[in-house]
């Protein structure tokens, strides 16, 4: 599991680092009213793409592992007639998505339906090259579309400056990069009656279901911010909210992408799939939990690298609560829902999200009058909390085994070291640098020490025999 994590880390480190450039230059080109309408325009763009794409791309991760090699491409051929199909409608909810954020022009339509085609066809693309080991296809894919997305984004920005722009270079990267892995497939009606066709509409439509859901119920804050308060409010919101959903998306796909197709193949084999299960937690708290905290250590030269002085208005405490939400959503989504995914009870996932959208809009009501943004955070990870706790228990209840190795507890433990003794360490405590970007680089560099120093003294994957062996 870890070798295949080593041949997608660096593209996805690397598409990481292109998310943050791309937040930075939307804020610093864009005034925050304009970055709020940005935000809800993207909001659309995945609410749709949850209905319309997300599920196929999903469903075929779970199933596509599980045929013969020479059945790929006739499976993927039938998920294609799937998204082709499920356009018509896309069509109709992008439409009614700009209507509702009284955001509708011919023009907002054409690009922000330009972007969903694109981003969601670039997608299945990109994960039916994973599947099918096209590595270096999937990782040119990726490369092309992180440097096209700043460079399309820069350009246009700089010479028109507005949200269309913003939503044109996107669409124009997505094009670049899924012209490398796209691969011909014949689309045909006809392959909807399949069996294979129902597979995939009998695993993937609650999941369509379900991240509909929570699509909407994880955005659902910006909405409210923009009725309560204002465009500016919300762009300020969506804009630190952006960052720590994309970090902890990427950091958590890093171990995801790879990882879960070889989960998928030991599907059938339940004492080989819990310890396999159990080394991916591993795998997915020792990149995670220390990057997180990190983040939060460092949030505030990151946050000033990142973005203009009018979205720091907030100070701190919103970039901890948010933070914290982020984890929690992702550990839902790429860990404890595998246990509801693995015994076949995905018709529980949106119900589940259901709850987490009746908490969370009953907390927006209440908490964004009184609170403002740190309300809408707060909803965000309480309702998060919750849908986390009732996937575990159903899971559990289902008869669904986590198996939670050591070596994860020696991970909590010395990501709490790094957490107290960085802020002592941090290089400004000693030295005046000017240069904030160094600063960070210095402070991570001591933090990653901090954390290794305490795994390798806690013996993790019993490191100090093979130290001392050598």
């Amino acid at each position: 599991m870890l070798k295949s994590l080593l041949k997608y880390a660096p593209v996805q480190i690397f598409a990481a680092i292109s998310v943050f450039a791309l937040i930075s230059i939307h804020t610093k080109l864009l005034t925050t009213t304009e970055y709020g309408m940005l935000a809800l325009m993207l909001l659309t763009v995945e609410v749709v793409r949850a209905v319309a794409a997300q599920w196929i791309n999903s469903s075929m991760l779970r199933l596509l592992p599980s045929k013969k090699e020479e059945e790929y491409e006739h499976f993927a051929a039938i998920a294609t007639s799937i998204i082709f199909c499920c356009t018509l409608p896309a069509v109709a909810l992008v439409i009614l998505g700009l209507y509702l954020t009284d955001l509708l022009t011919f023009y907002t339509f054409t690009a922000t339906f330009l972007l969903f085609l694109t981003k969601a066809f670039y997608l299945f693309y990109l994960e039916l090259a994973r599947v099918m080991e096209r590595l270096n296809q999937y990782r040119m894919a990726v490369l092309t579309q992180s440097i096209m997305s700043i460079v399309f984004t820069g350009g246009l920005l700089f010479f028109y400056p507005d949200t269309l722009s913003a939503l044109c270079a996107l669409f124009l990267s997505y094009i670049a990069a899924g012209s490398i892995v796209f691969k011909h497939l014949k689309f045909s009606i006809s392959k909807l009656r399949t069996a294979d066709a129902q597979a995939i509409f009998s695993y993937g439509l609650p999941l369509m279901a379900s991240g509909l859901v929570a699509a909407i119920s994880s955005r659902l804050d910006r909405y409210f911010i923009a009725d309560n308060l204002n465009l500016a409010q919300t762009g300020i919101y969506a804009a630190i909210s952006n960052i720590l959903l994309g970090i902890g998306a990427l950091i958590f796909m890093v171990v995801a992408l790879p990882s879960y197709p070889e989960l998928t193949k030991k599907i059938n084999n339940k004492a080989e799939l819990y310890k396999a299960h159990g080394e991916y937690l591993t795998l997915l708290c020792l990149i995670a939990l220390p990057a997180l905290v990190g983040f939060c250590l460092l949030a505030e030269p990151i946050m000033q690298l990142l973005l203009s002085e009018e979205y720091l208005s907030q100070g701190s405490i919103i970039i901890y609560i948010l933070c914290a939400g982020v984890f929690v959503v992702n550990l839902k989504a790429h860990y404890i829902d595998h246990g509801l995914q693995f015994s076949l009870n995905t018709k529980y996932l949106p119900k589940i999200s259901v709850l987490s959208l009746v908490v969370n809009l009953t907390l927006l009501i209440t908490l964004i009058p009184l609170y403002g943004l740190i309300g809408a955070a707060s909803a965000f990870f309480i309702a998060s909390l919750i849908s986390f706790s009732v996937a575990l228990f159903l899971s559990i209840k289902k008869g669904y085994k986590y198996i939670v190795p050591r070596q994860v507890y020696k991970i909590i433990i010395s990501t709490i070291c790094m957490a107290i003794f960085l802020p002592e360490l941090r290089v400004y405590n000693f030295l005046v640098m000017n240069i904030p970007i160094l600063n960070v680089i210095f402070d991570v560099i001591i933090g990653v020490c901090i954390f290794s120093l305490i795994l390798m003294l806690l013996n993790y994957k019993k490191c100090k025999i093979r130290i001392f062996n050598k």
